[in-house]
């Protein structure tokens, strides 16, 4: 298994933070590449139990992922699990995600640690997929 660790700092309180991160009516603000479209989800990171994002790319491809929320410490991290569908909507090798937020001088420091990945290659796919939300969830903190 193989696991990757992402950092940010952000300009913005904790509080700002973890409610962007968690709360359903502001994660589609930010879930997802540029470009590409949430047409159905239900994500609400703010307490536990199931959450889907099902989505289609600039190219048109679908994209669904689901998986559950496993716990809630308000403000300070969210842990969910996550699993990519295959076309006939079959659910695969589910890994975990966790964001932690920390207070970082004025700002905010942001951890994502995705965990469980079956590969350097699935990491490194999900590095880049995570490098394109993070850019996203920078800009709507700006």
């Amino acid at each position: 298994m193989t696991d990757i660790t992402m950092e940010r700092v952000f300009n913005a309180s904790p509080d700002r933070v973890f409610a962007l991160v968690t709360r359903p009516e502001n994660l589609p603000l930010w879930w997802g590449h540029d470009g590409w479209t949430l047409v159905d989800h239900r994500m609400d990171f703010t307490r536990p139990g199931p959450w889907h994002s099902k989505m289609r790319s600039d190219e048109g491809n679908p994209f669904h992922i689901s998986g559950q929320v496993l716990s809630v410490e308000v403000p300070t991290q969210v842990r969910f699990t996550w699993a990519w569908h295959d076309a006939s909507g079959a659910r695969g090798a589910e890994s975990e995600v966790c964001f932690d937020i920390s207070p970082e001088g004025t700002g905010t420091r942001f951890v994502l640690t995705h965990t469980g990945l079956s590969d350097g290659d699935t990491a490194t796919s999900h590095k880049g997929g995570w490098t394109h939300v993070l850019a996203r969830l920078e800009r709507q903190l700006s």
